[in-house]
């Protein structure tokens, strides 16, 4: 939901959503003024170049990306596999196993979640069947045609 009440009180959390990752900022005072804290303690002037760094450089409208805190919609359940999808092939792989495995523990491997866009790391030899924020192994394509 986004901020409409614009004078935020310093103290304040916030908290948006990005490629199904939730980030947040907090409001805080500084020397210069008010200021958006990230959870990596970088400091932005407004919410919505907070917003921009969290998007990778995409502008935005920092009013509209960030919710209160508690205000924050749920967000969308991946949908399950249905066996028609099955099929007609329109099965997508979200985990996949990474092809770099340099700097991994032995017993361990990389695997890269699409559904969150994050790599984590499962014990050698089994295949994970969804990654450790939820996203199953496999989704519906809904983009897809059916076949």
């Amino acid at each position: 939901m986004s901020i409409e009440n614009r004078d935020l009180a310093v103290g304040t959390k916030l908290v948006g959503r990005h490629k199904k990752a939730e980030h947040t900022c907090e409001v805080v005072q500084t020397e210069e003024g008010v200021r958006y804290r990230l959870a990596d303690g970088s400091l932005h002037k407004s919410p919505s170049s907070a917003a921009k760094a969290v998007m990778g450089g995409v502008s935005t409208n920092g009013w509209r990306f960030w919710s209160l805190e508690g205000s924050l919609p749920a967000a969308k359940p991946t949908k399950p596999v249905k066996a028609s999808a099955e099929k007609d092939g329109r099965i997508v792989k979200q985990i996949k196993r990474l092809p770099n495995q340099k700097g991994v523990e032995e017993g361990q491997t990389k695997w890269f979640c699409s559904g969150c866009m994050e790599s984590f790391l499962a014990e050698t030899g089994t295949e994970p069947e969804a990654c450790p924020k939820g996203h199953p192994a496999q989704a519906e394509d809904e983009l897809a045609p059916p076949a």
